[in-house]
């Protein structure tokens, strides 16, 4: 019996040519107890009409009147979803095969936890080869400390979690991941992790975050870090060091950023 639902939520912006895949490997899984919500952000291509015509009772379609950012999109998606646990797709990404839902049922079990760490093969761009969580590098602080990827599509989040905890995306700006997914590890209570591959992640197209920068993008990544300050605020004592490690990670990764204006 499939008791977990899933809520599988893709921002999608001028994804034309690779949205189909990553809805693909949605429509494909052989665990069927799912919504899959996508938003689309005001795309000016044709990803509106490719994505409309999949729309069903449990492919839930919305495009916003105006653009919001990837952070706006998947609040949006948080707010319409109904299920237990809450799994991000970028649409240029995809599940790595059709039985990760079922997989990550198995996993969740009846102990619910607040967070489930995933795996994710990187394919293209910089970042190449598979990145699988550990019992060790699971830890709360060793999730924050050593493992190098922000990602809210690596972890499977349990609504209820966060909305209780009030977790949102930060709208409007580019580099809203990793305010949502500090925040969201550090309010945890309670996780497991995975021994597998669940995402199929893409670094290399030409409109992604990696491989295109401007000097609004660096305002907003300054931006994420000023909302990164408050989450000091927010956690116990012991971690507060590791958010000021991040803050100099980011920092440090702005000037890098910075140099390939030149």
């Amino acid at each position: 019996m499939e008791k977990i639902k899933f809520s599988i939520i893709m921002p999608a912006y001028n994804a034309e040519k690779e949205i189909e895949n990553a809805i693909r490997s949605v429509l494909e899984q052989t665990y069927k107890n799912y919504e899959f919500i996508i938003v689309d952000d005001l795309s000016p291509d044709n990803t509106f009409n490719i994505i409309k015509k999949y729309e069903s009772d449990n492919f839930k379609v919305v495009r916003h009147t105006e653009n919001k950012k990837a952070g706006g999109a998947r609040n949006t998606g948080i707010k319409m979803s109904t299920g237990d646990y809450i799994l991000f797709l970028d649409s240029d990404d995809m599940l790595a095969d059709k039985d990760v839902l079922q997989k990550l049922s198995d996993v969740v079990g009846e102990d619910r936890p607040d967070v489930v760490y995933l795996g994710f093969r990187g394919v293209g761009g910089v970042i190449q080869g598979d990145f699988i969580p550990t019992a060790e590098g699971s830890i709360k602080e060793n999730r924050i400390s050593t493992w190098r990827y922000e990602n809210v599509w690596d972890v499977l989040w349990n609504r209820e979690f966060l909305i209780n905890n009030n977790i949102l995306f930060v709208e409007d700006k580019f580099f809203e991941d990793f305010v949502f997914y500090y925040r969201g590890v550090l309010k945890a209570n309670t996780y497991k992790y995975v021994d597998f591959i669940t995402h199929i992640y893409s670094s290399g197209r030409p409109q992604s975050m990696t491989t295109a920068i401007s000097a609004v993008k660096l305002k907003d990544l300054y931006y994420n870090m000023m909302c990164l300050l408050d989450v000091i605020d927010e956690v116990e004592p012991k971690y507060r060091t590791y958010i000021v490690d991040a803050l100099n990670r980011n920092n440090n990764y702005m000037n890098t950023l910075i140099e390939r204006l030149r």
